[in-house]
């Protein structure tokens, strides 16, 4: 392997780091999009509730696409946060020196083909990726958009 400016230029160095930024960007436009179809599942019923084809005491069906969204955008930001780290993680061992030949396109994961060790890498995937979905809840970019709304809601059915 050459040095660490030969590496930084490597073309497939420069692809991978472009695909990963292409999920992050991907995983991004996704959160917007539930934060977009909130507001337009939102404003629907709220015209459904102005011409009287819903009652005030059925208000309550606006969380339930709300919440769905608020899940469903966490877990986007959660995948967003991971391929973010992996990412960081790659160009720390780039500028380290550290080889990183088998981590450039890497599609199969590292467990190797036993049956046990797939199961419980999976599930360790599993709990890490609803650690990072259940931290997102807590995100300036979550919890204050869709609380707000959570609070309209409220306050809009106690009137």
């Amino acid at each position: 392997m050459g040095t660490i400016l030969d590496t930084k230029a490597n073309t497939a160095v420069v692809a991978h780091i472009n695909m990963q930024q292409g999920i992050i960007n991907r995983m991004a436009a996704n959160s917007a999009s539930c934060k977009t179809l909130t507001i337009t599942i939102l404003a629907a019923i709220l015209v459904l509730l102005a011409d009287k084809k819903l009652c005030i005491c059925n208000m309550w069906i606006a969380y339930i696409p709300v919440a769905l969204f608020f899940f469903l955008d966490c877990f986007y930001l959660g995948l967003e946060r991971g391929f973010t780290k992996k990412q960081a993680e790659l160009i720390a061992k780039i500028n380290n020196g550290t080889d990183i030949s088998k981590d450039i396109f890497l599609v199969k994961d590292k467990s190797g083909d036993k049956f046990w060790v797939v199961i419980w890498a999976t599930i360790k995937k599993f709990f890490k990726q609803l650690i990072n979905t259940l931290g997102a809840i807590i995100s300036f970019s979550t919890l204050p958009f869709y609380g707000s709304i959570i609070c309209f809601i409220y306050f809009l059915t106690k009137m």
